[in-house]
């Protein structure tokens, strides 16, 4: 009964089709994007979401400007998804130069990680600047 359930609930909690959606850009490689807006704890975030392969070497590049010490140990760890193999059913959603809308004020943001069980809404599409 638990191992049928866990075939049905992605990553616990996360919207299925959003994790199918997500699983679809793990398997397209690292250049492959898709525009997505969220809503996580109230906050709008909209962006390019990627893989997380994507997402760990523009996060490891953003590191390496201020220490290539720090980066050198982001480096050896690598990506979790690497080392298990593609994610059928990813738990975090990865953006590349997201924005985060507060209040009416647009807030750029650097590499940005969501876990996809946060996500109360989502739409396919970003959010159109001023």
């Amino acid at each position: 009964m638990d191992s049928e359930t866990d075939k049905e609930t992605p990553a616990a909690g996360a919207d299925p089709r959003l994790a199918l959606l997500l699983a679809s850009i793990f398997q397209a490689g690292d250049d492959a994007t898709v525009e997505l807006t969220v809503v996580v704890d109230g906050a709008v975030i909209s962006g390019s979401a990627v893989s997380e392969n994507a997402w760990t070497q523009r996060q490891n590049d953003q590191v390496r400007i201020g220490s290539w010490a720090i980066a050198g140990v982001l480096d050896a760890y690598g990506s979790p998804a690497g080392e298990a193999g593609t994610e059928a059913q990813p738990r975090y959603l990865h953006f590349l130069a997201p924005v985060l809308l507060s209040g009416g004020t647009r807030v750029p943001l650097q590499a940005t990680r969501v876990d996809v069980r946060r996500v109360a809404a989502w739409s396919i599409g970003r959010i159109p600047g001023d």
